[in-house]
């Protein structure tokens, strides 16, 4: 299997899993708003649950973003640069979104930690759930950055 593969699976394979939490996320938001507007009433806990699993939602859709070349970039540091050298420019910045994972990741996985006995107020979720997202979508962004840097930044036509 070619690292472009392994890229592609990885992309897919978050994008799949983002898909199915905002179908989550829809489903509630519709029980939310007709229970108010038809019933009176609501879910107690489906506000605080739509905000924490949105966490994973952003952090796995990254992974895709990073796949496509679709997520927030600094192009204007490679548009002023001659052809030859914008790969090494891309390369450079990625390598800064790469450290900045790094400490994203670290830093979420000791919040994760400190939080772990936590329960949410409303829906009891423990509190280790939404803060997960940070250090496994930061390090799922991390190895995406890596496997495209090895295979060149680019994307096929069929992805």
């Amino acid at each position: 299997m070619k690292i472009r593969d392994i890229s592609r699976c990885l992309a897919r394979g978050c994008e799949l899993i983002a898909a199915a939490i905002l179908l989550v996320v829809c489903l509630i938001n519709f029980t939310q708003v007709g229970g108010r507007y038809l019933l009176g009433t609501s879910l107690s806990w489906g506000e605080e649950t739509m905000r924490y699993i949105m966490m994973w939602l952003m952090m796995l859709g990254s992974v895709t973003a990073v796949y496509r070349l679709e997520h927030m970039a600094v192009e204007g540091l490679q548009d002023i640069v001659s052809l030859k050298y914008r790969h090494a420019v891309r390369g450079a910045l990625y390598a800064v979104g790469g450290l900045l994972f790094v400490l994203l990741a670290y830093y979420g996985w000791s919040a994760a930690m400190r939080n772990a006995a936590q329960n949410a107020a409303a829906s009891g979720m423990p509190m280790i759930v939404p803060y997960m997202a940070i250090p496994v979508g930061s390090v799922l962004i991390l190895v995406q950055i890596v496997l495209c840097w090895i295979s060149g930044f680019g994307i096929e036509e069929n992805d």
